[in-house]
């Protein structure tokens, strides 16, 4: 067995639920490459993209402008993952999740390579010449609370504004799992939309309005404003065991290929509606901007959070064409390292930027810095999951064995 092959064993062993799906790391791979793709686009100017085949013009700008919603699905994905276990416990096919041991393993998945990548950022920073962050901006990060006693301007690294959300939902699912069984999150699910809706109008109505991008970006989308997308991947988490047991016979089984094909087209229905709504380089005339109010900012992330619950309990359903490709090896890795991917990705693109790197190929920005990228983004990610991640991960591994 190769290190590649045994990296994946150690991640099928390490799944709390019993149950790996290999689609799923695939898919993750794709989340974490979509997300850095956005940025790179950002960089590279948000140029428009179209595909000419002969008369016909496909404009692929839409996708490439809504690779911010990688976060979508890593929300969606943590919450069928981390419900998973629960769910089979309720069911009976594995023991009873251990409060401590839970929070043990999401600690020793977390911490370390965000801490190291910390460290290493202070360190470029004292040997650059720049001021260090004052302990009250830097405490609130290593303690998770950024999101409540930081800002965008006080992060070391922009995409850190997920983490807390993501943290805060790890803190909240023990006590929705064991007030709530299984059967009944399609009711904490309405609940939880219903709450988001509540929460971003009341907060853009009453306090957000005339505040910047940015900051409307950061409460709009802490844990009450991403809470339906978690609970979406419990309910289909749930949906996945029950339709495991009865197999063949479910009704769900036998309509999983409509069931993706209708989370797909959602999507992309929703990043071609964004994209109509704000058009590059051009006025807006539908009223109100996304940002300035327009309805969509309130039910956005909640409808694309459903697509992709569908997509992903479609993916664990069965073994088409799809699941093969999100299989594939490339995709698997990217998976593996996504993580680290997630948490590189940013800065690196951003010297690289910096660095004014010449163009390999005239007239096509965004495929120029993808090109200039790639590699970095790649081996630093790469060393990041061999040398951070992946001692931890083997030490949690070694404790669940005992």
């Amino acid at each position: 067995m190769n290190t590649v092959d045994s990296a994946f064993e150690l991640e099928k062993k390490g799944t709390s639920a019993r149950i790996y799906l290999d689609a799923l790391t695939g898919l993750r791979g794709i989340a974490a490459v979509w997300v850095a793709l956005w940025h790179l686009w950002g960089f590279a100017g948000r140029p428009a993209y179209e595909l000419n085949l002969g008369d016909m013009h496909i404009d692929l700008t839409p996708l490439v402008r809504t690779g911010w919603a990688g976060v979508d699905i890593f929300f969606v994905l943590s919450g069928f993952v981390l419900g998973l276990a629960y769910c089979q416990a309720w069911l009976g096919n594995r023991p009873a999740v251990k409060t401590r041991e839970y929070f043990r393993r999401r600690l020793l998945r977390v911490l370390p390579a965000y801490y190291v990548q910390i460290l290493i950022l202070l360190l470029i920073m004292l040997l650059a010449g720049r001021a260090l962050p004052s302990v009250r901006d830097l405490l609130p990060q290593l303690l998770m609370l950024h999101n409540i006693l930081g800002s965008p301007e006080t992060q070391l690294n922009p995409v850190y504004w997920t983490l807390p959300v993501e943290f805060d939902f790890y803190l909240i699912l023990p006590l929705l799992a064991f007030s709530l069984a299984p059967p009944r999150w399609g009711w904490l699910l309405l609940g939880a939309m219903l709450l988001v809706l509540g929460y971003r109008y009341f907060l853009f109505g009453f306090f957000l309005q005339d505040m910047s991008v940015g900051l409307k970006n950061w409460w709009l989308n802490q844990l009450p404003g991403r809470l339906d997308q978690f609970v979406a991947g419990m309910l289909a988490a749930w949906l996945f065991s029950v339709v495991r047991e009865k197999g063949e016979k479910a009704v769900l089984y036998r309509w999983r290929q409509l069931l993706l094909l209708t989370g797909l087209g959602g999507f992309a229905a929703l990043a071609w509606y964004i994209h109509r709504i704000q058009p590059i380089g051009a006025v807006n005339t539908l009223g109100l901007t996304y940002w300035g109010g327009h309805w969509s900012l309130f039910i956005w992330n909640s409808l694309a959070g459903l697509s992709i619950a569908m997509v992903v309990l479609a993916l664990t359903l069965g073994k088409g064409l799809v699941q093969r490709l999100l299989a594939s090896r490339v995709l698997m890795y990217l998976g593996l390292i996504s993580y680290s991917l997630y948490l590189w990705h940013f800065p690196l693109i951003k010297w690289l930027h910096k660095a004014q790197l010449p163009r390999l190929i005239e007239h096509a920005p965004l495929l120029n810095s993808l090109l200039w990228a790639v590699v970095p983004v790649l081996l630093v990610s790469s060393l990041s999951y061999w040398f951070v991640e992946r001692p931890f991960l083997k030490i949690r591994h070694q404790r669940d064995r005992q």
